[in-house]
């Protein structure tokens, strides 16, 4: 569903000129809501730490 919300709101966003950006933004987001597994958290304080 939050991904079906991205597409609507992005297309919504892309009539204006000034929201173009915006749904642009909500497109790149698509992939990120389909699949959030999979991703590495790093903590900050030791970014390069051996796995």
């Amino acid at each position: 569903w939050l991904a079906l919300a991205h597409i609507a709101t992005g297309i919504a966003l892309c009539v204006t000129v000034i929201g173009i950006p915006f749904g642009i933004a909500n497109f790149k987001l698509i992939p990120v809501s389909l699949f959030p597994l999979g991703r590495e958290i790093v903590r900050t304080d030791q970014p390069f730490a051996a796995r």
